[in-house]
């Protein structure tokens, strides 16, 4: 669902434009209205846009300018991340000719992530529950129920609901859900399970879902370690039973997200989970 919002502004010479913002309503759940803004500091010969983020995780800004005897100190159109909780300077602009008439227009759309994120693939991944518990993988990549297109890289562990689940990797804690009492094979539920989305010191995600209701243990902004508890297991949102969907996300170009595969460290040495096994996490 896309948002659009219109202001009125004045340019460098008095030339009323319009200002545009998009926002991209994509990812975990919408971005919120107003939580990524672009802040005007007026200069002697022109002006300075800088982006603030109020989110803890990083967005995409795609900038598109428009301008009448103007120059941008930077590419146009323009594609940068803003970090978390932070404010960047983003172009600067001057009049290109004094005293003749000049002006500006822009538009910007925002969405979740770094699209310029690499995954560290010499991680391997703690399993996500208790030491010593076993629990097998019922659906692994590429798994014929819903593990399909940019989902295909993710594992579903049964286990009974109230299982405590713990990170796999170290992050910031930069989504939550826990409202979600109901799940089932209805389409209906796909928007309504309980989940901990974790930030990676990379840029990529991973994000723990189908927990129960009231079921995370952590909460927005908070450091976590490996092996450190989030919540518990449940049934909530598109499921056929209690379990645990784990997957790593990295953004995409225009909003959502894709999988990656990842390692897991085992009692087998670091390997690619496999359907129908089971893991003990040690």
């Amino acid at each position: 669902m896309n948002k659009e919002r219109f202001n009125n502004i004045k340019g460098v010479s008095a030339v009323t434009l319009c200002l545009l913002f998009i926002l991209m309503l994509s990812g975990f759940k919408a971005v919120q209205e107003n939580s990524v803004t672009i802040e005007q500091v007026q200069k002697e010969h022109g002006v300075v846009l800088v982006g603030i983020n109020s989110n803890y995780y990083p967005v995409t800004i795609e900038l598109d300018l428009k301008l009448k005897n103007m120059i941008s100190s930077e590419k146009n159109p323009l594609t940068t991340v803003i970090p978390g909780k932070s404010k960047l300077e983003l172009l600067e602009l001057e009049v290109d000719t004094p005293n003749s008439s000049s002006g500006w227009e822009y538009n910007f759309k925002y969405y979740q992530g770094s699209i310029f994120a690499k995954h560290n693939d010499k991680i391997a991944y703690r399993l996500p529950y208790k030491i010593g518990e076993q629990h097998r993988l019922d659906q692994g990549y590429n798994g014929k129920f819903s593990h399909k297109g940019d989902s295909r890289y993710s594992l579903d562990f049964n286990m009974e609901e109230g299982t405590e689940i713990y990170s796999s990797r170290a992050g910031t804690v930069v989504e939550i859900e826990a409202r979600y009492s109901n799940g089932g094979k209805h389409k209906s539920f796909i928007d309504k399970a309980n989940y901990v989305t974790i930030l990676h010191d990379d840029g990529t995600f991973a994000q723990y879902s189908h927990l129960r209701k009231n079921g995370v243990t952590v909460s927005i902004g908070q450091k976590v370690k490996v092996g450190e508890r989030i919540g518990y297991s449940g049934s909530t949102g598109y499921v056929t039973g209690p379990h645990l969907h784990f997957t790593v996300l990295q953004a995409k170009k225009g909003g959502g997200f894709i999988s990656i595969p990842v390692k897991f460290a085992t009692r087998a040495g670091i390997k690619t989970l496999e359907e129908k096994k089971t893991y003990t996490a040690y």
